[in-house]
């Protein structure tokens, strides 16, 4: 049976380095993973995409020197990860079809604007995909948000559709929740029109308190969360913030929730432990809500099928479990992860890139204007040759 090989490839919300990873598709269009790493940042690239992305520290602007050059850097280290695995598989370029690039995203604003007579919504990802071409000798897929915006949608959410391929034809309708720097969610099955949209905060907020406060990367376990007390006053108030009311489809990044939210809402807890406490369950009362709000009330759910790095706070997940108690057709929800159905949690986002590369080198539509609010179905993606 004829197979080919795609390698995915994308830099999340919370930027720690290159998710990768090397699928194969055979007839069907469901990506079949067959391996994947992290490959890490180094400190001081990490550094510079910080503080690109950060209004606060940049004061809203950033140099056009800054944006231009770490462009080209990070194309350089995607062409790195990418030659990287497919070394590790003891494959060569020749069986490589193509490679798909999120690329980093440092910009992203879903809201209309009215400029002049426009109405203007826009996104950035940076990860030069002729650098990664040069360097691999293989053609590359990017840009795969700009064409939906161009239709008049959000440019995201984009995971609806993996969701989809996987689990379109369901009898039961599932849930699928990616806990990133941002969280979001999918609702799919086979009797009902797909939707998603971005919930809001994931692990965006407490990564900054862990950086600002802790100087750490993150929380790792969410131990720092069990050493403090919840300020539940503080959360109640932040769950008024006008992003959570908005009915979907709707989308946002760290654009939004950065340190001026957390300084709106939590800066008036003085203890760090308090705070990294209270956001971490605030981030869970996030998800919590737009279930209530938006999921609940309409589907009878099966299953809650989890990916991202989420997982990986054991604090944030225990909240999670607490929180998400409804009664479904087969009992009480079921919480699993991703890699029930071979999409490892890691990797579910270069997988889904992957497959948004390979459906564009097929010419087939492959967004969901019902997820992102687009006016019809087109081809994502921009194909940079050799």
């Amino acid at each position: 049976m004829k197979q080919y090989y795609v390698i995915g490839l994308n830099s999340g919300t919370s930027f720690d380095g290159v998710d990768v990873a090397l699928v194969k598709f055979f007839r069907d269009l469901k990506p079949k993973f067959v391996n994947g790493f992290v490959y890490e940042y180094p400190g001081i690239v990490k550094e510079r995409i910080r503080k690109l992305i950060n209004p606060v520290e940049t004061h809203g602007y950033a140099s056009l020197r800054e944006i231009s050059q770490l462009n080209f850097l990070l194309g350089e280290i995607f062409a790195e990860a990418a030659n990287k695995i497919i070394k590790r598989n003891k494959l060569k370029k020749e069986d490589i079809l193509l490679i798909a690039s999120h690329g980093q995203t440092i910009y992203h604003h879903p809201a209309l604007e009215h400029i002049l007579s426009y109405k203007i919504r826009s996104t950035f990802q940076i990860g030069e995909s002729s650098v990664i071409a040069a360097r691999t000798g293989i053609k590359v897929v990017s840009n795969f948000r700009e064409a939906d915006i161009s239709c008049g949608g959000q440019g995201a959410p984009l995971m609806p559709f993996l969701d989809y391929v996987f689990f379109g034809n369901s009898k039961d309708v599932k849930v699928t929740l990616n806990i990133g720097g941002i969280s979001n969610v999918t609702v799919v099955g086979k009797n009902i029109n797909p939707i998603a949209f971005d919930i809001g905060t994931g692990n965006a907020l407490i990564d900054l308190i862990a950086k600002k406060n802790f100087n750490k990367e993150f929380d790792f376990n969410g131990k720092l969360a069990t050493k403090g007390e919840i300020d539940y006053k503080f959360i109640e108030r932040a769950l008024k913030d006008p992003y959570f009311k908005k009915k979907p489809p709707k989308s946002t990044g760290k654009e939004y929730f950065n340190q001026k939210f957390l300084e709106k809402y939590f800066s008036k807890i003085k203890r760090k432990e308090d705070k990294i406490a209270t956001v971490t369950y605030f981030s869970a009362k996030v998800i919590e809500k737009a279930f209530k709000d938006f999921i609940f009330p309409k589907y009878k759910i099966s299953e809650i099928v989890i990916s991202g790095g989420g997982l990986k706070n054991k604090t944030l997940m225990r909240h999670l479990r607490r929180l998400l108690i409804v009664e479904t057709p087969h009992g009480a929800s079921l919480l699993v992860q991703s890699d029930k159905y071979n999409l490892p949690y890691k990797y579910k986002e270069a997988i889904l890139f992957a497959l948004l590369g390979y459906t564009c080198h097929l010419k087939k539509p492959n967004n969901i204007p019902s997820c992102t609010g687009a006016i019809k179905k087109i081809i994502l993606g921009k194909m940079t040759n050799v």
